[in-house]
């Protein structure tokens, strides 16, 4: 076939690195290799923060994540979460607080009583839409932004700015995540380390390859059109090489087979391998537990915690261990009351988890109310808007309070919590 049939029916090759640019001569001089390790900057130094988000998303129930044993409304059997409720008994202290942590996260536990660098942001959400549907709250959340116009991530605009047409510049680990949706910069999906590579029969690969690598050059590239699938066939064949050179067997055995786990192994093995990405988004869920979730919570929560654990240990074998920092969010959280299934329906407050030695530890914001006189259709209503975790955490990223008021559209308060 011709290459504008070819380019046209290999539309998600070139896709997946759209609108990343190379700059100036031919982006293959000395091969594929050299050319990957030309995109991998040397102003990534150790030092540089880096951002791991964990997006739990169908809505995380924050009121059986971290738990007040003394609260009457908890363990209300009738406007409370009654049968789920987690018996006071089990609950796992947190350290100098009158709080305490779900059974299921005793590696967290341990972590916030002895390393002192993990942060709950209570009360987390929204007051401006107060919004109970998924697809209205993810865009609110991924966005940083309550305006139907805004089509690019909060990341994406992080990215856009400090890391402009980078192919490395995010990693997304489950298909292309909003919140690193860009103007000018590509999304690198990366489902598997290992299996990074092109899918095609083997006896076709090499001359697969060497048409790409053709097409990758400025000699054949005949306007804006062939000059972008130039640009992007260039990234993809220097992206793939680098990321499959991250392969590590040893480190990558270390981790567990669950989703969550696997997830966090593929961010681990970029970090290490140097991968100059400042933001990694992993996608975790569902924790739309309208039934049945208290069984869903033991193992939703159970996966986090052990893969928090693998991912942690596995970056503190690296020089990159202290640039690290994971935010755990989702899109709300759900109803203090029960409902018939055993299970609790859309809310609103939930709360933000930051963990990084970094991190200063300790409990953020306020603790909603939990009274049925104060709450907002049995949703515990918001304390600290979501846009003060992301400024405080772009703060951290970049040292300025002023990327972070652009970014995010507006100045939100700084929670403080890191070092």
């Amino acid at each position: 076939m011709d290459r504008r049939t070819f380019l046209q029916r290999s539309g998600g090759l070139a896709a997946l690195l759209a609108g990343a640019q190379l700059v100036g001569g031919d982006p293959l001089e000395g091969g594929v290799a050299g050319a990957a390790a030309r995109l991998v900057p040397a102003d990534f130094p150790v030092g540089t923060p880096i951002l791991v988000l964990i997006d739990l998303a169908g809505g995380n129930d924050a009121t059986n994540l971290v738990i007040d044993p003394n609260d009457p409304w908890y363990y209300d059997q009738r406007q409370g979460h009654g049968a789920i409720a987690i018996a006071a008994d089990q609950l796992l202290p947190l350290k100098g607080t009158t709080k305490a942590l779900n059974p299921a996260f005793a590696w967290l536990a341990k972590r916030y009583a002895t390393a002192g660098d993990v942060a709950f942001v209570l009360g987390s959400g929204e007051n401006v839409a107060h919004e109970f549907s998924h697809f209205a709250a993810q865009h609110y959340r991924q966005a940083a932004s309550f305006s139907p116009s805004v089509t690019t991530g909060w990341l994406g605009r992080f990215n856009d700015l400090m890391a402009p047409r980078s192919p490395f510049a995010s990693v997304s680990t489950s298909g292309v995540h909003p919140a690193l949706l860009a103007a000018q910069t590509p999304v690198l999906s990366v489902p598997s380390v290992q299996n990074f590579d092109f899918t095609i029969g083997w006896e076709w690969q090499d001359d697969f390859r060497a048409a790409l690598q053709q097409m990758a050059v400025p000699s054949w590239a005949k306007g804006s059109g062939g000059l972008a699938a130039q640009q992007n066939l260039a990234s993809t064949l220097t992206a793939q090489v680098a990321v499959a050179g991250a392969w590590n067997e040893t480190v990558a055995n270390t981790f567990d087979s669950t989703d969550i786990a696997q997830q966090l192994s593929t961010a681990a093995l970029l970090i290490a391998a140097g991968i100059p990405s400042r933001t990694y988004v992993v996608t975790y869920g569902s924790f739309d537990t309208h039934a049945g979730e208290d069984a869903a919570e033991d193992t939703l929560f159970g996966n986090l915690d052990a893969a928090l654990g693998q991912f942690f240990a596995a970056i503190e074998a690296t020089p990159r261990a202290a640039d690290v920092v994971v935010l755990c969010t989702s899109e709300f959280g759900r109803q203090q009351t029960a409902n018939d299934s055993a299970g609790t329906d859309h809310g609103q407050a939930g709360l933000d988890l930051l963990v990084g030695k970094k991190v200063r530890g300790g409990l953020y914001g306020l603790p909603p109310k939990t009274a049925p006189a104060d709450r907002l259709d049995d949703a515990l209503v918001p304390t600290v808007d979501f846009r003060s975790t992301y400024a405080t955490v772009l703060n951290h990223l970049t040292g300025s309070t002023a990327v972070a008021q652009e970014l995010l559209f507006g100045t939100f308060e700084d929670l403080g919590c890191f070092r």
